[in-house]
C-alpha cells in the first residue's frame, strides 16, 4: 500500500506541469507547513489500547507537510479543482506507565477550493478534500525495549477555510483545517478494527 500511495504521488508531481503545457489551463501549485491536534473519535483510544496496551494515554499534536496543485481557469470565478497530499508527524505523548506514544498519518485527497472573490488566490476561501491513506501508531517502552505498531487505512474528509494575500509570482495563505477520517486496521486475538480519528490545524501555505 505505501508503494502504491508513493505511485500515485509520483505521477501527481509529473502530470501537473505535462497537465499546464498540454491543456493550456493556468495551474497552481502549493506548499505548506501547519500543526494540528489529533483528535480521537468514539471507541478509537480503547482500540488502541487493546491493539498496543499501556493505558492512559492522550492524542498529541503534530506537524504538517502537504503539496498540491488546483487548475483554475478564469471563467471558473474562483473555483479551483485537483489533487492534494498530506502528511502528519506526532510528537511523542506519554502514557501512565511510562511509555510513549507516536501518532503519524497521511493521505492523498481529490481537493476543491473557491475564492469568494471570484479570483483564485486571492482573498477569503473555502475548501474541501477527500481522500485515502494510512494511520500509524507506535508504542516504545525503552527500558524493557518493547515496540508495538498498529496499521490502519481507510478515507478521509477535510473541510478548510483561510485567506490568501496574493504577490506578483505567489501567495501566501492563513489556514485553519478539520479532518475526520476512519480506518481499519486488524489486531491480533481481535480482528478488524475500525479507527476514527481527526484533527484541528493551522497551515501556512505558498502558492505559486
Amino acid at each position: 500500500m505505501k508503494n502504491y500511495l508513493i505511485g500515485l504521488t509520483l505521477a501527481f508531481a509529473v502530470s501537473s506541469p505535462l497537465a499546464a503545457q498540454t491543456q493550456k489551463l493556468p495551474v497552481y501549485g502549493e506548499i505548506g507547513l501547519g500543526v494540528g491536534q489529533t483528535l480521537f473519535g468514539s471507541g478509537t483510544r480503547a482500540s488502541l489500547q487493546r491493539a498496543l496496551g499501556g493505558s492512559g494515554f492522550d492524542p498529541g499534536t503534530g506537524n504538517n507537510v502537504m503539496m498540491g496543485f488546483y487548475v483554475a481557469p478564469e471563467n471558473w470565478h474562483g473555483l479551483g479543482v485537483g489533487s492534494r497530499i498530506r502528511g502528519t508527524f506526532g510528537a511523542p505523548v506519554k502514557g501512565d506507565a511510562g511509555d510513549q506514544y507516536i501518532f503519524n498519518y497521511y493521505n492523498l485527497a481529490l481537493s476543491a477550493k473557491y475564492y469568494v472573490s471570484g479570483q483564485f488566490n486571492r482573498g477569503f476561501y473555502g475548501r474541501g478534500s477527500f481522500g485515502f491513506g494510512q494511520f500509524t501508531t507506535k508504542r516504545l517502552i525503552e527500558s524493557s525495549n518493547i515496540f508495538a505498531h498498529q496499521y490502519a487505512i481507510g478515507t478521509s474528509v477535510m473541510l478548510g477555510a483561510g485567506y490568501t494575500v496574493p504577490f506578483r509570482r505567489t501567495a501566501l495563505s492563513l489556514e485553519g483545517e478539520w479532518e475526520s477520517a476512519s480506518r481499519n486496521g486488524t489486531v491480533n486475538g481481535v480482528g478488524d478494527v475500525r479507527f476514527r480519528s481527526g484533527q484541528l490545524g493551522v497551515n501556512l501555505i505558498l502558492s505559486y
